[in-house]
């Protein structure tokens, strides 16, 4: 017992006399970017990137006045991918640190061009992270980079809450806007759709004075539409409205809006708990792509005058469900005509066992010949607070 007790006793002393080990580094020697952007110059043809770089002095406790810009943005620019987080080291005061940023941002004409080497550099990156949200912005870059969010004020947190709160709202962002999920369609001929970043308003506001203004929407940064992708290639865009109901019918979308008019009267609907069920088949030698739709509606706003019964209500359904299957109709057809694989329907096809698959296999470009049937199965579940609307007053004039 004395003898292990001894040599515990010389191992702990020598311990005592070795230097420790010490790799962490102070949050003050870091510059945590919390947005990227990415972009070809037209003339030089050399990558440029802006790094948005979070301000820890904004956010300190006791910061004086002198410190309330939250973001600053950097311009590096150089001749391959590779150099650019090397080149930061002249302009950057701290050391890069790109492991927990928010969002990332390419131009359109960059998205144009193909995104093929930017998946690979960004792959080839150990500390890549997967859940990161890819935007395209057809506004100029610099001015989006070098823009204030009001409200929330780190603008790559801001875009990620915009892709949330529009995807729970009206179903016409998916989450599915990530860069793993462009990658996943690289060998597909599912098309992916990214969401598309604009500046509103002509110039953004280069001072921290934006946050002591009360117009929210002057220079801010909006969800405007939808990029269309086949591979690492933008091929066109698409609006919100549209993208939702894409997003419908892949099944991409949680929660859904959609107005109706009933005999001359607007109704505001907000469909949730959406279940979508897809299934191709073929029918007289034709393939048919059928969607199911099962959805619980709730009336955001109702301007009929009558009182709400049964009947109506039915009514209400009904209209609801014909607007979808019409509209799905006609944004189908649009994409077939532009030959946009939007639901994968290519590779379905292919991977399809049978001898009656295996003709339309041998045919070039067989999926453009599916054919859409949608079913849609809604019911009212929340009427609010009144089933009979108050009837007096002008109103909107309508009487």
């Amino acid at each position: 017992m004395n003898a292990a007790f001894q040599k515990l006793a010389v191992t702990g002393i020598i311990l005592c006399c070795l230097t420790g080990c010490w790799d962490r580094v102070e949050i003050n020697e870091l510059a945590v970017a919390g947005l990227v952007g990415s972009e070809i110059d037209p003339q030089t043809h050399e990558q440029i990137v802006y790094y948005q770089i979070v301000n820890p002095g904004a956010y300190a406790s006791e910061s004086s006045g002198r410190s309330k810009a939250p973001v600053y943005t950097y311009k590096v620019q150089g001749k391959t991918k590779g150099e650019l987080a090397q080149l930061s080291s002249d302009t950057l005061p701290r050391k890069l640190f790109t492991d927990h940023y928010q969002s990332h941002i390419v131009t359109e004409q960059y998205a144009r061009e193909g995104l093929r080497t930017f998946l690979n550099y960004y792959e080839r990156q150990f500390n890549r992270r997967s859940s990161l949200y890819l935007f395209v912005t057809d506004s100029p870059l610099s001015d989006v980079m070098m823009t204030f969010t009001p409200l929330e004020q780190l603008p790559g947190r801001l875009l990620r809450s915009l892709v949330s709160n529009t995807n729970n709202a009206t179903g016409r962002i998916s989450l599915k806007s990530r860069v793993k999920d462009l990658v996943e369609n690289m060998d597909s001929t599912t098309l992916t759709m990214l969401p598309i970043v604009s500046l509103k308003g002509e110039k953004p506001i280069l001072s921290a004075n934006r946050f002591d203004d009360i117009n929210g929407n002057q220079s801010n940064l909006v969800l405007t539409g939808a990029a269309v992708f086949k591979q690492d290639q933008m091929i066109g865009k698409v609006s919100l409205w549209e993208n939702g109901y894409y997003n419908l019918l892949k099944g991409e979308a949680g929660n859904f809006f959609e107005s109706i008019v009933l005999d001359d009267r607007v109704v505001d609907l907000y469909a949730h708990k959406i279940k979508t069920k897809q299934q191709l088949s073929l029918k007289n030698g034709a393939p048919v792509w059928n969607v199911e739709i099962t959805a619980h509606l709730a009336l955001r706003n109702d301007e009929q005058t009558e009182k709400l019964t049964w009947d109506n209500l039915s009514k209400i359904t009904d209209q609801f469900d014909l607007k979808l299957i019409k509209t799905s109709e006609k944004l189908y057809a649009q994409a077939i005509e532009k030959k946009w694989d939007l639901f994968g329907l290519e590779d379905e096809i292919k991977y399809k066992r049978g001898n009656a698959w295996k003709k339309l296999q041998q045919q070039e470009n067989a999926w453009t010949g599916t054919k859409l049937h949608v079913t849609i199965k809604s019911k009212v579940e929340n009427i609010g607070e009144i089933v009979d609307p108050y009837k007096g007053g002008a109103g909107n004039g309508k009487e």
